[in-house]
């Protein structure tokens, strides 16, 4: 009863099987154009050589239907080869006042993943710089994924993975001893930032191996010092995260890995593994690898052998992270202590950390997993739950999603830590500089308000426009970075949609909205698509979690569907506005009907605004 379209759907779906003799569901489309049908049929021009007939007799004989078994069905007509259906709009608009109604901040929720435990990890920046507008990219996706799996009804945790052992942060470190961070001014990670960059130019490189040593060997003053340094980025990297509505669960640490027994406890199960061998001659002897030869891309290649320890005992790139999902999804035991994690940044509940101190058993093994990595690593993501398939952990394999994603680049060069072009482009600077953007439409707007109304509207206006403009964009096309499109506040962008909801904000501020109205006399074609568009809501939020599917460069899901949906839906409301008034309505009956139907419309702004992680504000 909560899922309206969804009724309509599958009655078209009934009345064609009954017409044809076939699930057609496959075949059905949303016409571009309304007024051929709110549902089409395209199965007329797939069964001409079966039928033995002409997709336009087909399409006539299937156009037929029983109202009273289908009264979500107004009507059915054959148009050339399409069979166009069109809602019945009296009992759907009841339908649909019904669901938001009884659910109300709820409405669009499912069942789908209920009883699951989803792990989501997002954005893994290197603790060694401030996040540019690419890393964004990856953080807003993550957490955009990581609340359409909870509004699935899915447990859960969102991850960042922090690798504090890499070469990278042994050269930030030596900066950081060896050249003067006081003329470097900013937050944290902007001057550590600064600091790797000139470092890159002029470290010593005995010295960074040195470093780096005594990194992984854990339990020195170097050691110590870098977990300091890197912990103090990540907070200067969360406040960031704050700004664009991002947020974490828990924090996994390179340095808590490699010193927490996981790697020997994970090398026990890849040597007892069908899939796995270990020769003992040739170039190979010694070393642990699985033949990935039964995979059509790997067929192509003279070796099919992947390595996933060499004969030193030492990890490939793929046997750790083998190991990590073998940890992730519960295949070898928990190893790792946990602790709060303290920062500044405010939460609804305690971000957890591993650590060398604290409490054991705070993770609980996930049912599906999503790393959200470029789509560079496409190959290298693949190969690591293929591997796991071939090692026999089927169902690990087959729920392990990589969220791939095309990079955020310059127009004349790409993001880089090393070179330093994040400089000028870090999602700090873009922030503020569309906070200083909204700011002027914000005064201009409300010359009387006060100087606290202006800098909370004004930097919810601001994150929210950068962060949509990451969002509405497919996660397989690459986004040239252009200050007006990121920061556009026209159109297809975050600002529109925010005034749109303070718009239906404000009519009810004036006037309350009854709980029961004469529905009936909302006949209007704008009225009308409003009902049909509200009543899509919980169907569009299933059919991006139904329709995500894995593709060898990663996993397609279409969450820019929703930015479509959401300013769909905004475009109707104001045109809705423009055409209907409301406090000034011709009778109480029509106003009270039109003031039910902007409640309606605030409600599913409010749903999908804090889905995308927009604030939705009354008042801008």
């Amino acid at each position: 009863m909560t899922n309206p379209w969804e009724q309509f759907r599958n009655q078209v779906i009934e009345a064609l099987h009954v017409s044809s003799g076939r699930d057609l569901s496959q075949y059905l489309e949303i016409p571009a154009d309304p007024q051929h049908g709110d549902l089409a049929c395209t199965a007329a021009f797939h069964l001409t050589q079966e039928l033995k007939k002409s997709p336009v007799e087909i399409a006539k004989e299937f156009a037929v239907f029983d109202p009273v078994k289908f009264p979500l069905i107004q009507q059915v007509v054959a148009q050339g080869p399409y069979v166009n259906f069109y809602v019945n709009i009296i009992p759907y608009r009841r339908l649909v006042v019904d669901a938001i109604q009884k659910t109300g901040d709820s409405y669009g929720t499912s069942d789908i993943f209920v009883d699951k435990h989803v792990v989501v990890e997002y954005p893994a920046v290197n603790p060694n710089n401030p996040l540019h507008i690419g890393h964004a990219r990856n953080a807003v996706l993550g957490d955009t994924v990581a609340r359409l799996m909870k509004t699935m009804g899915a447990d859960v945790t969102r991850m960042d993975y922090i690798n504090d052992l890499g070469l990278q942060i042994a050269v930030a470190y030596w900066g950081l001893k060896h050249l003067e961070p006081p003329k470097y001014k900013g937050k944290y990670d902007q001057i550590i930032g600064r600091l790797y960059v000139e470092a890159q130019e002029k470290h010593d490189e005995s010295q960074v191996r040195k470093y780096l040593k005594l990194m992984e060997q854990g339990d020195n003053k170097v050691a110590k010092e870098v977990r300091t340094m890197s912990e103090r980025v990540l907070r200067a990297q969360q406040k960031t995260h704050a700004l664009l509505n991002v947020s974490h669960d828990l924090l996994v640490w390179e340095s808590n890995i490699a010193h927490s027994g996981l790697f020997a406890e994970a090398l026990e199960k890849m040597l007892g593994a069908p899939g796995t061998s270990k020769p003992k001659t040739g170039e190979k002897a010694g070393c642990i690898i699985v033949d990935l030869g039964i995979y059509e891309e790997f067929q192509q290649l003279t070796d099919t052998d992947k390595v996933l320890v060499r004969s030193d005992g030492v990890a490939t790139y793929t046997g750790k992270d083998i190991a990590f999902h073998f940890w992730k999804f519960g295949v070898i035991k928990d190893p790792f202590l946990y602790k709060p994690f303290k920062s500044r940044v405010k939460r609804d509940q305690t971000l957890w950390t591993t650590s060398h101190t604290g409490d054991p058993g705070r993770y609980r093994p996930a049912h599906i997993i999503f790393n959200v990595i470029g789509m560079p690593q496409g190959l290298a993501q693949r190969t690591v739950y293929l591997t796991l398939e071939t090692l026999g952990y089927t169902e690990a394999a087959a729920n392990y999603y990589h969220l791939a994603y095309e990079f955020v680049t310059l127009p004349d060069a790409k993001f880089s830590g090393r070179k330093g072009t994040w400089i000028g482009f870090s999602t700090d600077e873009v922030i503020k500089e569309a906070t200083q953007r909204a700011r002027k439409e914000v005064k201009k707007r409300n010359p009387e308000a006060d100087s606290t109304f202006i800098r909370e509207v004004s930097e919810a206006i601001g994150s929210a426009a950068v962060r949509y403009s990451l969002l509405k964009i497919a996660v397989e096309k690459q986004i040239v970075f252009k200050w007006d499109e990121i920061l556009s506040f026209d159109g297809n962008a975050a600002p529109y949609l925010m005034y749109t909801y303070a718009r239906a904000s404000s009519i009810l501020r004036k006037e309350s909205a009854p709980k029961k109205a004469r529905i009936s006399e909302l006949v209007n074609p704008y009225e009308t698509e409003l009902f049909k568009l509200l009543g899509r809501y919980p169907a569009i939020l299933r059919e991006i979690v139904q329709d995500m599917r894995r593709e060898k460069w990663g996993t397609r899901i279409e969450l820019f569907h929703l930015a479509e949906y959401i300013y769909e839906l905004c475009v109707a409301f104001n045109t809705f506005y423009n055409h209907c008034p409301v406090l000034t309505a011709d009778t109480q009956e029509m106003k009270g009907a039109r003031l039910l139907l902007v409640n309606l419309c605030r409600q599913v702004l409010n749903n999908g605004l804090h889905l995308l992680g927009l604030t939705p504000l009354e008042r801008i």
